[in-house]
């Protein structure tokens, strides 16, 4: 049955690669060995992240730069991490309704995913669907986090370019750089740029980023978008072919993914030790008994923790 999917998968039919997703998404031993037979075909789509604050945006310009990439004759795909929804724990869909203009075109492949509590803005199952559409041809991914600020430095990882998306109502340079998001971004996007002091703000944006690239080598453009009026957007794309081509100059880009690799393989690896220690039973034994000793102030709570970890690398040792 896998055989037959990922033949045609690797085919080109879209509802097997719709299959192929949803089994990944599901986790477990079956996506593990998919994923396996996927990773030799990836690596060559350009991969987009497109990050920032909820409302910046990012939705409606993952819908015009894909429409402008399919109008070049380049296949698409997005992957939109959508909060969870609190009754079906399932993502609650709207960048999926936001780029419904692309909707019956087979070339572009939209899939939201809900965050399931993720942290860091782009959980490592939405970088795992990146590698899906990347071994199903896409030329052009494009990643969009849920917009939870600074902790979505690791977007950076599953991604060749990142585009910040802010607008003119996000603050004044020092907040912007203060966020965390300026040390990440390849290129700047002042979004709903026809908004009163949007001006202002661009040129607050170009000056802080000419601060902050003093002495290297990349120096990230700022771009003035309407989205919603595909205004910029050819601008915007030319912005993201630049940094595409500094990076093939050179080992640069090479050198990016095999970064983002090595931490991506410590997120998995951090993943299934966490899922190793809560679901061992010595663990499960010891934890009330310990957790106790916490409450009657027998015990600190680091030092509950340092007996835990004890009692997991001691049951590691015995005969199974």
């Amino acid at each position: 049955m896998k055989d037959e999917l990922l033949e045609r998968f690797f085919n080109g039919e879209t509802l097997a690669a719709s299959k192929v997703m949803s089994l990944v998404e599901a986790g477990g031993e079956d996506a593990e060995n998919i994923l396996a037979s996927l990773y030799t075909h990836t690596g060559r789509a350009n991969r987009v992240a497109l990050t920032g604050g909820t409302g910046s945006g990012k939705s409606t310009l993952a819908g015009a730069l894909s429409r402008h990439y399919r109008a070049a004759n380049k296949t698409v795909g997005v992957i939109a991490e959508d909060p969870t929804s609190p009754f079906t724990g399932g993502a609650i869909l709207g960048d999926r309704i936001r780029i419904h203009r692309t909707s019956g075109d087979e070339g572009v492949f939209v899939r939201s995913i809900a965050s399931r509590g993720s942290q860091t803005g782009f959980s490592t199952t939405a970088a795992e669907l990146v590698d899906v559409l990347d071994a199903f041809g896409r030329d052009v991914i494009l990643l969009e986090t849920i917009g939870i600020g600074q902790l979505e430095h690791r977007i950076r990882h599953a991604a060749d370019t990142t585009v910040v998306v802010m607008t003119p109502e996000s603050g004044d340079e020092v907040q912007a750089l203060k966020s965390g998001l300026m040390e990440v971004g390849d290129v700047f996007v002042v979004n709903k740029s026809d908004r009163p002091h949007a001006d202002a703000f661009l040129r607050d944006v170009a000056t802080t980023l000419e601060l902050r690239g003093e002495g290297t080598d990349w120096q990230p453009p700022v771009v003035a978008t309407v989205a919603t009026g595909e205004e910029g957007i050819e601008d915007l794309v030319r912005a993201i072919a630049a940094h595409r081509s500094f990076l093939e100059d050179g080992e640069r880009l090479q050198r990016r993914r095999h970064e983002g690799m090595r931490q991506r393989i410590r997120a998995l690896a951090e993943e299934k030790l966490s899922g190793a220690f809560w679901g061992n039973r010595y663990i499960d034994g010891h934890f009330d008994g310990i957790f106790d000793d916490v409450i009657s102030g027998q015990l600190s709570p680091h030092g509950a923790a340092a007996k835990l970890v004890k009692v997991f690398v001691e049951c590691g040792k015995k005969p199974q």
